[in-house]
Formats: C-alpha cells, sequence, structure tokens
C-alpha cells in the first residue's frame, strides 16, 4: 500500500512541475508600443482630441494589408506583425469624414459625402445654368472634419523582441484646413430667412498612406450660423482638403440669400487668389449685398421666378 502511495505521490508532483513550467511568450503582442504625438496647432481650429486611433500595417515590400489594431491619441500597447511593415496611423471618427479602401497601402482614402438633396435644392437652377463653365458642381460634398494621420515606411519588427519594449515613435498631423469667410458691404440683413455657401476648385480626397491629394475638382457646401444673420456682414468658417491647382478651376464662392418670403438672390466671388499664400486662411469679401424687402401677399409664398444673380471681382 505504500509502494502505492510512494508512485502516486511522484506522479502528482511531476504533473504540478509541469504545470509550472514557465515557458517564453515569442509572439507577445505587448512587447511593441506606439509612442504617438498629435500635432495640436492648427489654424482656424481649436483642438479637439481625435479620440480612437486606427494603427494599421502593410508588408513594405508588397503593400499587402497585414493587421490592424486600435489605441488611444497617446497611444499604446498594440499588435503588430513581425518583419519590414508600412504603417499608417488615423482617427476612427473625424466629423464627416470618410475612410475606404482600407486594405491597401497605396489606395487608402479619406473623403466626404455629397451633400443631401435637401442642401442641394436651393441651388438646383442655378447650378443648371453653370455646369458647362464650373465642372465643380458636378460633384458638391460635405466639409470634412480633421482627419489626423501619421505614417511610417520600412519599419523593422523583431520577430523574437528581445529588450523589454519595442517602441515605434510617430507623429500624427491633421490633412484638413480650416479657413474663415467674412463678408461686409450687406444691406437687409433683417429679410434675410437663411445663407448657404458652396466653393467650387476644391480637393475631393486625400490618400492617407502616400498624403496626396485627388485631383478632380469638387465643390463644397457649408451654410451659415443664425447667430449670425441679423448685422452688416456675415462669417463663416469651412474645412477642405485644400484647393485643387491642377484643373484650372477658379475657386469661386457662392453665396445664397433666400430672403423670408423665399426668393433667393446669388452672389458670387473669385476668390482663388485669396486662398494662395494666405497663412491667416481668411478670406475677406467687401461686396455691395442688398436684399430687398420682399413683397408677400397672403402669407409665405416661395418661388425661384425672380431669381437675381451677382457676379463680382475682388480687389486684394
Amino acid at each position: 500500500m505504500s509502494r502505492v502511495r510512494y508512485i502516486l505521490l511522484v506522479v502528482v508532483a511531476a504533473l504540478i512541475s509541469v504545470a509550472c513550467q514557465r515557458r517564453p511568450m515569442e509572439d507577445m503582442y505587448l512587447k511593441v508600443y506606439l509612442d504617438l504625438t498629435i500635432e495640436e496647432e492648427i489654424v482656424n481650429y481649436d483642438y479637439v482630441d481625435p479620440g480612437l486611433m486606427r494603427v494599421a500595417f502593410f508588408d513594405a515590400e508588397t503593400g499587402e494589408y497585414l493587421s490592424h489594431d486600435f489605441v488611444s491619441s497617446k497611444g499604446g500597447y498594440i499588435f503588430a506583425p513581425y518583419g519590414d511593415v508600412d504603417m499608417v496611423v488615423y482617427n476612427i471618427e473625424a466629423g464627416e469624414t470618410r475612410v475606404r479602401n482600407y486594405y491597401v497601402w497605396s489606395d487608402v482614402e479619406a473623403y466626404t459625402n455629397e451633400i443631401s438633396e435637401q442642401q442641394r435644392s436651393p441651388f438646383t437652377r442655378y447650378l443648371q445654368s453653370r455646369v458647362e463653365t464650373r465642372p465643380s458642381y458636378d460633384n458638391i460634398r460635405v466639409t470634412p472634419g480633421h482627419l489626423f494621420v501619421a505614417r511610417e515606411r520600412n519599419i523593422h519588427i523583431p520577430q523574437h523582441i528581445t529588450e523589454d519594449v519595442f517602441i515605434i515613435k510617430t507623429t500624427a498631423r491633421t490633412i484638413v484646413e480650416s479657413w474663415t469667410v467674412e463678408i461686409n458691404g450687406i444691406t437687409g440683413m433683417e429679410w434675410v430667412g437663411s445663407v448657404a455657401m458652396i466653393l467650387s476648385g476644391q480637393v475631393g480626397s486625400n490618400f492617407l498612406a502616400t498624403n496626396t491629394r485627388s485631383t478632380d475638382p469638387l465643390a463644397i457646401y457649408f451654410d451659415v450660423i443664425s447667430a449670425q444673420r441679423r448685422s452688416a456682414f456675415i462669417s463663416s468658417h469651412f474645412e477642405t482638403f485644400g484647393r485643387e491647382k491642377t484643373s484650372g478651376d477658379v475657386a469661386l464662392l457662392s453665396i445664397l440669400f433666400t430672403d423670408i418670403a423665399g426668393h433667393p438672390y446669388m452672389y458670387n466671388f473669385d476668390v482663388s487668389d485669396q486662398m494662395e499664400d494666405n497663412p491667416r486662411q481668411h478670406i475677406v469679401i467687401n461686396g455691395d449685398i442688398d436684399i430687398p424687402k420682399p413683397e408677400v401677399g397672403g402669407g409665405f409664398a416661395p418661388t425661384v421666378d425672380d431669381w437675381k444673380e451677382f457676379e463680382y471681382d475682388i480687389d486684394i
């Protein structure tokens, strides 16, 4: 009986020793740390923490997608494949900005959607009359939100990390510009019900990994907040991927005033020169804009029959 007990004790001891054996974790992903910095100094933009960031890895030779992980805007430990890799990092929430084609290094693209039919409708007659001279109006988009992007090429991540941690250090910068607009010389603002603007000659998208802009021009749509509609001037702001320069399309700011009776008044200003070499990213228009008192009989009667369009050159 004692011999059987002895054998059992030996077997139990052997099992315990195997269970407690320390085994090296050769693929322990927590050994890779992303040291991420966000560049916060942006013209005309009050920095807001971008939140969760996507970290995508691609084969450095083929551009083939390998894996991705998520970290905060401060960085953190990530899962990362070993070998020679390229990396792109961007925030997954950025207002109206969307990202597509994110499984091919050179094709990862930030863009925005087209405006709604409700937004387009007040401009319809104007757009139909201008389509041949303003190619941007074929494609009108909402303005993008700030997308912060970091990119690194040819990172070598060893398969067996001998140090305590493998650190990847990088900085994310916005690919979006913030601009302000000031329009002076307006009379009749008391008769204005709404103001909306479209700006032609803008970039439609940005390829994140290569930091290159698309070359097809489009227009962006933005509104004026109601608190600014009861004075002799209006101001607004917009975001853009940048001025599109290869197509030759001008940056024409079209301002649509709709009075309280529903009558539209369009004013157009070529601001191409103001979007060049302008570190303040501030557009100033000194116009001669007059919104007459509407003649309304029998209540609200919206119409476009009396469309009035004005086009000006700006002295800078």
